[in-house]
C-alpha cells in the first residue's frame, strides 16, 4: 500500500540532497510501518572516488546511510508529508555479506520495530538480487521521530 500523492514526494522530504541522497526509487511505503526502495551507484559516482582505487565497491557506511534514509521516510506522516530532520543514533548488529559494485541495483527494506522517547528502531536489509549485501538494526533520533511543527 502506498500513500496518496506519489512516492517521489516522500524522498523530497529528506534533508539529504544529491550527491548524498541515496534513494533513487521508493517502491513501497506503509507510513509508520515499513518501506522498500532502491538505489544504484553508477561508475563515476562520488562514493567511489579514492575508495579502493582499481577495485570499486560501495562503502558499507554508504549502504547504512541509504538504509537510514529509507527508515526516515517511514516516519513521515502520510496525511502531511513535509520535510523532516533526524539523525542516525545507533547501528546495531550490522553485517556486510556481499560487496556492491558500480551499477548494481540495491534493493532496500526497512521496518519499524519500536518507537520510544524520541527515537525509533528499525530492522533493515539491502539486497543485490537474491543476495543480502547488508543487514542490521538502526536507531534514529531527533526531529524525524517527533511530529513536525505545524505550519504557520
Amino acid at each position: 500500500m502506498s500513500p496518496p500523492g506519489g512516492l517521489a514526494r516522500y524522498i523530497s522530504c529528506l534533508p539529504q540532497k544529491p550527491p548524498f541522497l541515496f534513494i533513487d526509487e521508493l517502491c513501497e511505503l506503509r507510513s509508520g510501518e515499513a518501506a522498500a526502495g532502491a538505489v544504484a551507484f553508477p561508475a563515476g559516482h562520488p562514493v567511489f572516488e579514492n575508495h579502493l582505487p582499481g577495485n570499486p565497491i560501495v562503502p558499507g557506511v554508504i549502504l547504512i546511510e541509504a538504509l537510514a534514509q529509507l527508515a526516515g521516510i517511514i516516519l513521515i506522516p502520510a496525511e502531511r508529508p513535509e520535510p523532516i530532520t533526524g539523525y542516525l543514533g545507533e547501528v546495531r548488529r550490522a553485517r556486510f555479506r556481499r560487496k556492491v559494485r558500480p551499477g548494481e541495483r540495491v534493493d532496500l527494506r526497512a521496518r519499524l520495530l519500536q518507537r520510544f522517547a524520541g527515537t525509533a528502531r528499525f530492522e533493515v536489509e539491502a539486497r543485490v538480487g537474491s543476495e543480502i549485501a547488508a543487514e542490521g538494526e538502526l536507531v534514529l533520533g531527533g526531529g524525524a521521530v517527533e511530529a513536525p511543527p505545524p505550519r504557520p
